[in-house]
C-alpha cells in the first residue's frame, strides 16, 4: 500500500474482515498507520464502540502495541481478544455511554457500528464528549449513496443494507446519511478531515457504466452548490468513489475550543 512498507503491506494483506464489509479494518488501519502513526506509537487511551468481539482491537493491537485499549459493547462477557485489554463496559450505545469517569480518551473509533443502534446524535456527542481537545474520532458506516443503493430503493424501496420489513431484534436498522453524520460532527465540536471510501466489491463494476452516466450531473451539483463545506471535502463527501464503493469512514478532531 502507498506509503507503508512491504513487511506492513504484506501484514495489512492478512487482516480479517470481521464484523464488517470487505477490507474495511483493513483500511482504516492502512490509513492510521499512514497518518496517525506518530500519535499512535505513544500510549495512549483508544475506546473502540461497540468492540463485537475484539475483531477490530485484536487487529490494532499487531499494528500498535503502546495505546491502552478499551472497548464497551452490549455482550455481557469481554472479548478475549486483545488480551491486554485495559477495561471493558457491558453497554447499550442508544441510551449510555461508557467509562464516563476517569481521563478522557486520545482516540475513539466506532467501525460498522452507528447502522446497529439508535439515538446517534447522542452517540456522537458523549463520544465528543469523552474526547480530549485534539483526540480522534472515526466512525465507519456503510455507504447508501452507490448506484446499487439507488437502484435499490428505486425498485424496491430500500437501500440494499436494510431490509424492507424490520423484527423486532434487526441488527442493522438505523440509516444514517453522510450528511447527517457531518453535522453531527460540525456541532459537536469535532473537524471533520478525512472522508475515505472502502470495501470495493468487483461484481460491483457492473453498475460501472451506470456511476459514469450519473457522475456528471453529481459533479455539477457539487460545483453550483452553496454551502460551508469546502469544495475538497465536499469532493471526498460525494466523488465518483461514492457510486460503486459499499462503505466509508469519517475522521475528525475535537477542536481546542470545544473543551469543557
Amino acid at each position: 500500500m502507498e506509503g507503508l512498507g512491504p513487511e506492513t503491506t504484506a501484514q495489512l494483506a492478512t487482516v480479517p474482515r470481521g464484523n464488517t464489509q470487505k477490507h474495511v479494518n483493513r483500511d482504516v488501519l492502512a490509513y492510521l498507520l499512514r497518518h496517525q502513526g506518530a500519535r499512535l506509537s505513544q500510549p495512549v487511551r483508544w475506546l473502540d464502540l461497540p468492540c463485537g468481539q475484539g475483531e477490530f482491537l485484536g487487529q490494532v493491537r499487531r499494528f500498535f502495541t503502546q495505546p491502552q485499549l478499551w472497548g464497551a459493547d452490549v455482550r455481557t462477557t469481554p472479548p478475549t481478544t486483545p488480551k491486554d485489554l485495559a477495561g471493558y463496559e457491558t453497554a447499550d450505545l442508544s441510551r449510555q455511554f461508557p467509562f464516563e469517569s476517569g481521563p478522557a480518551f486520545d482516540v475513539i473509533t466506532s467501525i460498522s457500528g452507528i447502522m446497529c443502534f439508535a439515538n446517534t446524535a447522542q452517540f456522537v456527542g458523549n463520544c465528543a464528549r469523552r474526547l480530549r481537545p485534539g483526540g480522534l474520532l472515526l466512525v465507519s458506516n456503510d455507504n447508501c449513496l452507490s448506484v446499487r443503493d439507488r437502484l435499490s430503493y428505486l425498485f424496491s424501496g430500500r437501500v440494499r443494507r436494510f431490509r424492507l420489513l424490520f423484527e423486532p431484534d434487526e441488527g442493522n436498522f438505523q440509516l444514517v446519511q453522510h450528511q447527517e453524520l457531518k453535522r453531527l460532527f460540525d456541532i459537536n465540536g469535532i473537524r471533520l478531515t478525512q472522508v475515505v471510501y472502502t470495501a470495493r466489491y468487483t461484481e460491483d463494476l457492473l453498475y460501472l457504466p451506470l456511476a459514469l452516466l450519473l457522475w456528471p450531473w453529481q459533479w455539477w451539483q457539487l460545483r453550483r452548490l452553496r454551502s460551508s463545506t469546502g469544495r475538497e471535502l465536499r469532493e471526498q463527501l460525494f466523488g465518483f468513489k461514492s457510486l460503486l464503493h459499499r462503505h466509508y469512514f469519517f475522521v475528525g478532531e475535537k477542536l481546542e475550543s470545544s473543551a469543557e
